[in-house]
Formats: structure tokens, sequence, C-alpha cells
């Protein structure tokens, strides 16, 4: 799940998000892995497909979200959804965070990784560890 918070107004001139409505409902398409096979130290990241059904594209197939700042934005994992360039003089600024289920089976492939030395944690550990700063 993620979890998007708008910290300004995100409008259609300034890049909001925009969404395929009822899109949780349809199948994972594509997954952006880390190449696990490229030479140390290289960052190399791809799109493997997974169903080859066209993804929605704007501004036909999805729906504009402009929303305040202080706007909560929830994200299910299946949603297609996309964000514009910021083609305007005012900045879109927002804060995300993703969760994972601690039950989830997460690949080694996936693009976000967390070093050895810096696991992943619950919210409750997460809390803890910034309320001992």
């Amino acid at each position: 799940i993620g979890f998007w918070f708008a910290i300004e107004d995100a409008t259609l001139d300034n890049g909001c998000l925009w969404v395929a409505p009822g899109g949780h409902r349809t199948t994972l398409r594509r997954r952006f892995e880390r190449r696990l096979d490229a030479r140390p130290g290289e960052n190399v990241t791809t799109f493997v497909e997974l169903d080859d059904t066209p993804l929605p594209s704007p501004p036909d197939d999805l729906q504009p979200l402009e929303v305040a700042a202080g706007t909560l934005v929830v994200l299910h994992g299946l949603l297609p959804h996309w964000s514009d360039v910021n083609r305007s003089p005012a900045s879109r600024h927002a804060y995300s965070l993703h969760c994972v289920d601690r039950h989830a089976a997460y690949p080694a492939a996936n693009w976000l990784q967390r070093p050895p030395d810096l696991p992943f944690r619950t919210l409750a550990e997460g809390a803890s560890a910034l309320a001992a700063r």
C-alpha cells in the first residue's frame, strides 16, 4: 500500500496524480525490478512484463486527482497511477510511504531494497527508533 501525502496543492498544472478507477481489481501488468545479473556497484532496473494488456493511459483511461495540501491519498498496490510533469512555476511537494505486509514474500529482485545493516522494520519499531533520537 502506498501513502501519498500532499505537502502542497497538487493540480493539473503542477502535475497531480492520475489514477485508473477500479484498476486495483485488475492483475499486475508490470513489475519494476533490479537486474540481479548486473555488475557489482551497478544499479540497473527494468520493467518485467507480466501481462501484455495495455496499461491505462492519460487522459482517456485515467482520472486526475487534484488535491489540496494536507490530503492523504492511499494507493492500492495494484492501482495503475501516474503523475504528469510539472509544467508550472508552482512546486508540488509530496511525501510518499510504501508499506509491505510482514508476511508477504519480498522478492530479492524488487527494485526497492534495504541494505543488510538497515532491515525492514514494523511501523512501531520505526516510531520507537525515531523517538529514541
